[in-house]
């Protein structure tokens, strides 16, 4: 819920402050938050737990986020005018149950005592989250949408909205996976693990504001193409990983996947929401943001539920423990490279510049 309330007023707040010609490099200061994180979680994750417990984890946070609130109320203001607006209830339940349900459905996936059949729990995230889609569509009549749709009908941000989505898929699901290669397969300590993941998350978040730059200076495709086919590559020798490969090999593929989604998501979220009017920049952050954390949750849902199915399978065939982990880490990463497909696919039809947000609404470009 606190993320959910962060980042959309970043990215909005971003939208809204920075000239358009500088928010490539900006954009690429704020994904150190939005994409490092994730990918130096398992890292941070692994220090603390060599000198303490699990509980250690949240107390380490604790004091970080009383003084980030101390410092938000300190210096942050306010930026454009505010204006209170009624929260639709029915909204805020539709939201949560669709995409809870949709995502606790997943996770159930290959489940040996499922509370209820996963299809039919998906299936009803489903609904649930076409229940919600229909009341925006309602609301929108009113002029008062808990999130506007009609930000899906900006061709650039529909088609960034994609990929970022898918993008995050993979980014996380092979976050999910690493610790279970190195740990489970290789045998390696959650220091050993979290040291070894570290160089990964390190060279994402050093090359994000650089990108951003990048990305001022030469545009999008330039970027975001190799970006995206770098990422596949990583995902496919991923799937190939086996107890023999050397983990020089396996953390070298690792700094590639990651260093290839920073090129990926820093232009991809500012020709998506620059292709946007202003008045709906609080509404495309929003969604970004929301799709951003569900993503991020089916794509471990889905790459855990592969894993665990293919190494159950694999051992009532006689497959040692072991072998049929890797078996399933295996598969699990092929899901990945079906992700890394459909990147370098929504990569492809992705504008070299920012749109003009009226001309590309009214089916011209501008770029």
């Amino acid at each position: 819920m606190g993320t959910a309330v962060m980042l959309p007023l970043l990215m909005t707040t971003l939208m809204t402050v920075v000239p358009e010609e500088d928010r490539g490099r900006v954009m690429g200061n704020v994904m150190l938050a939005i994409s490092v994180a994730p990918a130096m979680g398992p890292a941070v994750s692994g220090l603390i737990l060599a000198v303490g417990s699990w509980r250690l984890i949240f107390i380490v946070v604790l004091p970080i986020t009383v003084a980030v609130i101390a410092a938000g109320l300190r210096y942050l203001t306010n930026v454009g005018e505010t204006n209170s607006g009624p929260l639709d209830r029915l909204s805020v339940v539709l939201a949560a149950l669709g995409f809870g349900t949709t995502v606790f459905g997943l996770s159930e996936l290959g489940a040996e005592n499922p509370i209820l059949h996963p299809a039919a729990t998906i299936g009803l995230g489903l609904l649930g989250i076409g229940a919600f889609a229909a009341r925006q569509v309602v609301l929108q009549r009113a002029g008062a949408p808990l999130l506007d749709l009609r930000t899906i009908t900006y061709r650039t941000y529909a088609l960034a909205l994609g990929l970022m989505a898918v993008a995050f898929m993979a980014m996380i699901g092979a976050m999910v996976l690493f610790p279970f290669f190195l740990q489970d397969a290789r045998d390696l300590t959650p220091l050993e693990t979290g040291l070894l993941m570290m160089p990964g998350g390190l060279a994402m978040g050093l090359l994000g504001p650089v990108v951003g730059r990048w990305f001022d200076k030469f545009g999008g495709r330039l970027l975001v193409l190799p970006g995206a086919i770098g990422a596949l590559a990583a995902l496919i020798i991923l799937s190939q990983v086996s107890l023999s490969m050397p983990l020089v090999a396996v953390i070298a593929t690792h700094v590639v996947l990651l260093v290839s989604l920073a090129a990926v998501f820093t232009p991809v979220f500012t020709l998506g929401l620059s292709a946007l009017p202003p008045h709906l920049y609080s509404h495309g952050s929003s969604l970004l943001a929301t799709l951003q954390q569900v993503a991020g949750a089916m794509g471990t849902a889905i790459v855990i539920t592969v894993m665990a199915t293919r190494s159950r399978t694999l051992e009532d065939s006689g497959s040692d423990e072991l072998d049929a982990l890797v078996g399933g880490l295996q598969w699990a990463f092929g899901v990945g490279v079906v992700f890394g497909i459909v990147i370098v696919a929504f990569a492809v039809f992705m504008p070299h510049r920012p749109d003009g947000y009226g001309a590309e609404h009214s089916g011209t470009a501008n770029s």
